[in-house]
Parts: structure tokens; C-alpha cells; sequence
């Protein structure tokens, strides 16, 4: 039996739910209320104790981190291979996954929270306030998240993750621009690994997006798989997009400049 934890608007989530439908993997799906937070439970904290998802859990063996899970289902189950073929392909698969893993995702992460999930947050009481932060065990990840929460646009995790962001926009149309696919000439891991950060992107109003036309057609190919209309597309909040869009089309003369 395959069991994946997500919640749908999570980046890492989409991350395995890609790879999983692109490997023609059947499972589970385990999805988590965040807001009334069922991430927190003792149960799923016994899963995953840093409270985040993914989860994989497959005949009893529990796996945590997208990246170990989306290797894991190519390696652990037969379908199509999801890395690429050659030496140097794959070595640039593995170099966007380290890229979305080390750097892309703290940084999203920055600026969704200081555009958009921080008017969420600050609707708390100060008690609850209190209790959502320490309910964030690692304390670098909780530090993080007060001050964008507290400062939002201001905040100085904010230009670094915009830089972040827009150095990785270009990246990929440079890589599209030599190759069908991030890595090389057939979908990879390497896609998957992506795509949930450019979904987020068009999400917030379409940074640093426009005038890329090699991405507009690797996009065009994305959006065009079932992979994604069976996950991305699925399961959309679409109320809650529409209010990032707003949130993200104001943000973007003080983030626009940045690259």
C-alpha cells in the first residue's frame, strides 16, 4: 500500500504528486487540513516530526523530503524512467533538484508568506499568534517565518529570495532554450522538481515571467500532461489564487527590478 501526506497548495506536495503520476504510480492520497492543524497532530508528527509534507508512507517504510521521495518512486517501482538518459543530463537533473531543494524553496517560501499567507497569520489572536510559531520546530525555520510574517515586503529575507527567484526564472529559459525539457530531450525529474515553483509564480501575478518565450513553451508542454491536470489542475483553490494574484500584482513595482 502507497500513503502520500500533502495538502494541495503545497509546493513539496505537488513536487511527489508529479512525479508519482508521471511514473503511472497509484496511491493514496492523505490530505492534510493545514489550517486546522492537522500537521501538528501527534499522529502525523510521529510520520514526519518537522510537521511539513510530503510523507510517503509505503508498506510500513515511512519517507520524508520530496526530493528522497520523488527518487524513491522512480527507483522502487517500474514505468517510465524519470531521470534522463545520458551522463550529463542527468547530472543536470540532479543539479535543479539540489537548486529547488537548497535554494529555490526557502526562497518562495520568503515571498509567499511576506506577499500573501501573512495577512492570514496576523488575523490571529496574539495567544494563537504565539502558539502558530512555536508550533514551527526547527528554529531557523521559525525565525524565518516571524519575520516575513511580521515585516512582510520589508523583511530582509525578501530581496535575496527575489533575487533567488529571478536568477531561477532565467535559468530556465536558458535550459529550454538548449532542450525540450530542463534536462535534456524527454521529461525528468528535473521538471517535476520545478514546475510547482512556477506555478506558484503565475499564482503571485506572474513574476519575472514575461518576454521568456522558451519557458512560455516548456510551460505550454507542462500544462498540456495529464501529470498536471491530474494534480495542479485538480485540485485548485481557485478563491484563494484569485486573492494571491491580487496580493502579487501589488507587489510588483518594489519586486519587478529585482534580478
Amino acid at each position: 500500500m502507497l500513503e502520500l501526506y500533502y495538502f494541495p497548495t503545497a509546493t513539496c506536495g505537488l513536487k511527489a504528486r508529479l512525479a508519482a503520476e508521471e511514473k503511472g504510480v497509484g496511491y493514496v492520497s492523505r490530505v492534510l487540513d493545514r489550517d486546522a492543524g492537522e500537521l501538528n497532530t501527534p499522529a502525523y508528527r510521529a510520520l514526519n516530526p518537522q510537521g511539513v509534507v510530503p510523507t510517503l508512507v509505503h508498506d510500513g517504510r515511512v519517507l520524508v523530503e520530496s526530493s528522497v521521495i520523488m527518487r524513491y518512486l522512480d527507483d522502487a517501482f517500474s514505468g517510465p524512467d524519470l531521470m534522463p538518459e545520458t551522463a550529463g543530463d542527468r547530472a543536470d537533473a540532479n543539479l535543479w533538484m539540489k537548486r529547488a531543494d537548497e535554494g529555490y524553496l526557502p526562497a518562495l517560501g520568503a515571498l509567499t508568506y511576506a506577499i500573501f499567507v501573512r495577512h492570514k497569520v496576523l488575523e490571529k489572536s496574539p495567544e494563537d499568534l504565539q502558539a502558530y510559531y512555536d508550533a514551527i520546530p526547527d528554529p531557523a525555520r521559525r525565525a524565518h517565518r516571524i519575520s516575513v510574517v511580521e515585516r512582510g515586503l520589508d523583511a530582509p529575507e525578501v530581496v535575496p529570495a527575489a533575487k533567488r527567484l529571478a536568477g531561477m526564472v532565467a535559468a530556465i529559459e536558458t535550459a529550454v532554450q538548449r532542450s525540450k525539457w530542463l534536462a535534456g530531450p524527454r521529461r525528468s525529474l528535473a521538471d517535476a522538481a520545478i514546475i510547482p515553483f512556477v506555478e506558484r509564480l503565475h499564482q503571485l501575478g506572474g513574476l519575472w515571467l514575461a518576454e521568456r518565450p522558451a519557458l512560455d513553451r516548456w510551460w505550454a508542454r507542462v500544462t498540456a500532461r495529464a501529470s498536471y491536470r491530474a494534480t495542479a489542475e485538480a485540485q485548485r483553490d481557485r478563491p484563494r489564487e484569485a486573492a494571491m494574484r491580487e496580493r502579487g500584482r501589488a507587489a510588483l513595482p518594489k519586486l519587478s527590478g529585482i534580478a
